[in-house]
């Protein structure tokens, strides 16, 4: 006979009983690699797109070059798309963001390499769509159209028509000043408001929209706001054999360095920041643990003499002291305890003669001759009254007998 075992594990205690059945966890979409990867590619996509579009129909409709609609749209776009997808895969949909997650801790490496992939294929999806979709014609050809949505400087500078009437150009060297500026702006700004399992705050979406409002601000008029390496890359490949003035894939190499420069700083000085708060830390933590037996020491000796206080307290409430009486209150408290009547003790001595009580003077004399102090007596008794038998008259005469010439004792 054969027992098939259980699908569902049963946990068995050391007492024999069944224990309960281990709850199941439940997936989420972020826990799923592939998820999270889709996730940046349609974002990437959707941000690549719009920017394409906005930059090179909204300035052709304009008719000339203007930071206005650039700054609004890339805002708008970013906060829209972070809004959206940030929960499942944390929002990056910038390849210099994901470097400085990764140097941070905040997305393991293979996820990292698999999340900078997937953006970069967004945008390339994005850039054949944006060529698709410009029109052309003998009049305005597709270097028109890509001239204000690719990233370059000196003559690909989208402002390089304008600039040079003026006999004024933006070499490298500003290029990579302002965009290393704008990178660090947006990088940072994503970064800080990442939980350190990588996964986005409520407050992700605005802050990153609003950093890259910022930043195109400040870059446009001369690269045409790179700030993401897959944004250039994307348009860049389809743009090289459109006849332009400059060849964007020739300038790509600049639009790399400075936001893969810029997480690098970044995160470092995050790491740093994060060694330097935890020194500190540790080092509260060792004064706090040397002060600890000195204030235990003194929490010992205030909690002893506090209990040797109770003690005395206890003991004096216990036995409380002696009161000394003053001769005045011995006095009172005898009388008080002695008896007011004492009628019952008296003796009726009337039918003494006056020589019985002479004779009972001088023996009581001879009796308590040789006592100086009369013993005390006991409060709250009756001391014993010893009477004399009545001496009658045949006694009397008998004592009138005896010699004359008997000394008396006295």
């Amino acid at each position: 006979m054969t027992m098939e075992a259980s699908a569902e594990p049963v946990l068995e205690q050391a007492d024999g009983q069944v224990a309960a059945k281990p709850v199941r966890r439940r997936i989420r979409p972020r826990d799923v690699r592939w998820i999270r990867a889709a996730a940046e590619l349609v974002g990437t996509f959707l941000i690549c797109a719009a920017i394409y579009l906005s930059y090179s129909f909204g300035q052709m409709v304009m008719g000339q070059p203007s930071v206005v609609l650039p700054v609004l749209g890339t805002a708008l776009t970013y906060l829209v798309v972070t809004a959206m997808l940030g929960g499942v895969s944390g929002g990056h949909f910038n390849p210099a963001v994901t470097v400085a997650a990764m140097f941070t801790s905040q997305i393991s490496m293979v996820d990292g390499l698999i999340y900078i992939v997937a953006q970069v294929i967004g945008a390339i999806g994005a850039g054949a769509i944006a060529v698709a979709f410009v029109p052309v014609s003998k009049s305005i050809p597709e270097a028109n159209w890509l001239v204000l949505s690719v990233n370059g400087f000196s003559g690909g500078s989208p402002a390089a028509v304008y600039l040079a009437r003026q006999h004024i150009t933006f070499g490298a060297p500003m290029a990579i000043v302002v965009e290393l500026i704008g990178c660090i702006i947006v990088v940072a700004t994503a970064i800080t408001t990442l939980r350190s399992d990588g996964r986005a705050r409520r407050n992700h979406a605005l802050y990153t929209g609003l950093a890259y409002g910022v930043g195109v601000l400040v870059t446009y008029p001369i690269t045409c706001s790179g700030l993401n390496p897959a944004r250039s890359t994307g348009i860049a490949i389809f743009a090289r054999s459109k006849h332009m003035a400059v060849s964007p894939i020739s300038q790509l190499w600049l639009f790399w360095i400075c936001p893969l420069l810029a997480a690098s700083l970044v995160a470092l000085v995050i790491i740093v920041t994060s060694i330097i708060t935890d020194n500190m830390a540790m080092h509260a933590m060792g004064i706090a643990t040397d002060a600890q037996p000195v204030a235990q020491a003194q929490t010992h000796a205030d909690a002893f003499a506090a209990t040797g206080a109770q003690t005395q307290d206890q003991s004096a409430q216990a036995n409380p002291a002696p009161v000394q009486n003053t001769a005045a209150d011995a006095a009172d408290a005898a009388a008080t305890a002695a008896p007011a009547d004492t009628t019952a003790q008296a003796v009726d001595v009337s039918a003494l003669s006056d020589t019985d009580a002479g004779q009972d003077a001088d023996a009581g004399k001879q009796a308590d001759g040789g006592q100086d102090e009369v013993a005390p007596v006991d409060a709250g008794t009756i001391p014993d009254l010893q009477v004399e038998p009545l001496h009658t008259a045949s006694e009397n005469e008998e004592g009138d007998e005896e010699p004359k010439d008997k000394p008396t004792e006295g």
